[in-house]
């Protein structure tokens, strides 16, 4: 009687450990299928804030063409040929690259404006000015959610034992926006 009793105890333990461990999996399962979803989201945000930083920096190019503003061609080429592509996601060393191409075409343009007394002072600098100045803090704070979501991310997919699955299904770990 004591041994059926003992087996009866194990047998409900081991049923509630693997019921426990499914439960966890499915846990996994629904945290990395939110995080995919969020990660998408803000990925679609940075990509509009990006390609608004683009066409402000467009039209502070043509003010400074339109007011006959010497420019470092090799500076500025980056812009012209600028693949919208490039940012549509932000993982990857292409999206790196471009997101910092515009950063430094985006100083190097405000620096040569705000040299100029003429165009520091016209009216429509001042609005684009003040505009890619916001477009800068709220690209910030999209990659401050999107960087604490990839870790969030990068978590989950690796938890035990999903991770295999997610490897079968080529889930990679995201690169954090720097």
């Amino acid at each position: 009687m004591d041994f059926e009793l003992l087996l009866l105890i194990l047998r409900n333990s081991v049923i509630f450990i693997i019921a426990l461990y499914l439960l966890a999996v499915v846990f996994d399962i629904i945290f990395v299928v939110s995080f995919s979803s969020i990660l998408a989201r803000h990925e679609h945000d940075l990509f509009l804030t990006l390609t608004s930083k683009k066409e402000h920096l467009d039209r502070l190019l043509a003010l400074l063409n339109k007011n006959g503003i010497k420019l470092d061609k090799k500076t500025i080429e980056p812009l012209e040929k600028f693949d919208l592509k490039s940012i549509e996601h932000q993982d990857g060393e292409s999206a790196k690259y471009a997101r910092e191409q515009l950063t430094l075409i985006s100083e190097y343009l405000l620096l040569t404006s705000r040299s100029n007394d003429v165009i520091a002072n016209s009216e429509e600098f001042l609005e684009l000015s003040a505009s890619i100045d916001e477009i800068e803090k709220v690209y910030r704070q999209h990659i401050l959610l999107y960087n604490a979501d990839v870790l969030g991310y990068n978590f989950w997919i690796t938890f035990f034992p999903t991770a295999y699955i997610y490897k079968i299904f080529k889930k990679k770990k995201k690169d954090i926006i720097s």
